[in-house]
C-alpha cells in the first residue's frame, strides 16, 4: 500500500476517517548532530527525521502529516534507529510515544530537540508535540544516572495511556506503566528476568514491546525477550490492574505486536523467527484459538514487521522494514482468504 517509509514501527486504522497512520522512526542520522551513549554504551547521534505518515483507503495515497520528530541512530554500523514508535487515536485525539534505549543522562547529552524521547505525548493537527507523561523521568528516580527506559507500545482510552516499557530497572525487571491524564505516572506489571527452558543456566530479560487491551478490559503485554531471542521463548502476558501478572500464551519468538480480531481472538504479530534485527526475514502473524492453539495467518513476505492493526474481519495492515535503516519500509494490507 506505500513504501520508501522511514523504519515503521506502530500502525493504527482510523475507520471513521479511513485511514491508516504510521509511526515512521527516523532514518539513521549522521555524526554531526549531538551524539551520547546508549544502552551498554552504543554511540547514538540525534536526528530529526521523524514522522507520521498518513495513508488515505479513499485515494489509495499516502503522505507524511507530521515531519521533524526527534530520533537517534546507532553510529557502530549496525541499523538501529529509535524514535517514534507507536500511535494511538482517541476521538480526534492522537497519542505517541517515543523510544529512548537508555537514561536520563543520556537523553540530556542529545540536547533540548530530544526532550520528549522516552515520553508520552500528544501531537496536534498543526503538528505540535505536547509531553504528557515522561517515562525516563520517573524510571530515573530508583536509581539516578543508571536506569534506561524504552517506552515502545501504547494503549489509551479513558484512564489515560498503558506503556509496555522494554527498559526499566534491573532489580525490578521490565514494566508496564499507567500515565494518568494528569501526567502522574504508576507502575501495573512487572516482567523480571528469567532462565530460559533451552539453557537453565542463562538469563533472559522480558522486554515488552507492546500492549492491548483485550474484550474482558484486561490488559495483554507481548515480549520480544532479551538476546539470544530464543525461539518459542517469548509470551504474552494478561495484566490486571492490582494483580500479579499471568502467562496468557506462550511459545512465541520476538513479539513485536498485537491485536484482537472482531471475534476477540488474540492475534500475535512477530518480527523475526530469529534476529529482530535481521531485516531479511519474514515474520508470522499468529492467531490464538481459543483452546490455546496457534494458527499462523500470514508468513511468507512479512519482512521484518513492526507493527499491525486491524482493519476488518479478515483483514490487517502490518509495517514492513522496522529495523531498517530508513527509507525501504512499507505499509502492507494482508488480507486472509478463509
Amino acid at each position: 500500500m506505500a513504501t520508501g517509509l522511514n523504519a515503521p514501527r506502530g500502525v493504527v486504522y482510523d475507520q471513521r476517517r479511513n485511514r491508516v497512520l504510521v509511526a515512521e522512526a527516523g532514518v539513521l542520522a549522521g555524526d554531526t548532530g549531538p551524539c551520547g551513549f546508549a544502552e551498554r554504551g552504543l554511540p547514538f547521534c540525534l536526528g530529526l527525521t521523524g514522522s507520521v505518515f498518513e495513508y488515505s483507503e479513499r485515494s489509495a495515497q499516502g503522505r507524511r502529516i507530521v515531519t521533524g520528530l526527534p530520533s537517534a541512530g546507532i553510529q557502530n554500523g549496525l541499523s538501529v534507529v529509535i524514535g517514534l514508535h507507536d500511535l494511538a487515536i482517541t476521538g480526534d485525539k492522537l497519542t505517541a510515544v517515543f523510544g529512548l534505549l537508555g537514561t536520563k543522562a543520556y537523553r540530556d547529552s542529545l540536547g533540548p530537540d530530544a526532550a520528549t524521547m522516552g515520553q508520552v505525548v500528544t501531537i496536534n493537527h498543526a503538528g505540535k508535540v505536547v509531553p504528557r507523561g515522561d517515562v525516563t523521568a520517573f524510571e530515573d528516580q530508583y536509581f539516578p544516572g543508571h536506569i534506561e527506559s524504552d517506552p515502545y507500545g501504547i494503549q489509551t482510552g479513558p484512564y489515560g495511556t498503558v506503556v509496555a516499557n522494554a527498559g526499566g530497572p534491573d532489580s525490578r525487571g521490565n514494566d508496564l506503566l499507567l500515565v494518568r491524564p494528569n501526567g502522574a505516572i504508576s507502575e501495573l506489571a512487572q516482567f523480571p528476568a528469567r532462565q530460559p527452558a533451552a539453557d537453565p543456566t542463562d538469563t533472559i530479560e522480558s522486554v515488552p514491546t507492546t500492549v492491548m487491551q483485550g474484550p474482558d478490559g484486561a490488559f495483554y503485554v507481548g515480549e520480544l525477550t532479551g538476546a539470544p531471542w530464543y525461539t518459542g521463548e517469548a509470551r504474552v502476558y494478561r495484566v490486571v490492574p492490582g494483580q500479579p501478572a499471568t502467562i496468557y500464551a506462550q511459545g512465541f519468538t520476538n513479539i513485536i505486536d498485537l491485536t484482537f480480531d472482531p471475534q476477540g481472538r488474540l492475534v500475535v504479530l512477530q518480527t523475526s523467527t530469529n534476529n529482530p534485527f535481521d531485516v531479511t526475514r519474514d515474520g508470522a502473524l499468529v492467531r490464538v484459538e481459543r483452546d490455546g492453539s496457534h494458527t499462523t495467518l500470514a508468513s511468507a513476505g512479512l519482512r521484518n514487521p513492526g507493527g499491525v492493526a486491524v482493519a476488518g474481519p479478515s483483514s490487517f495492515y502490518v509495517t514492513l522494514g522496522t529495523a531498517t535503516s530508513g527509507g525501504t519500509g512499507e505499509l502492507a494490507l494482508v488480507q486472509l482468504t478463509s
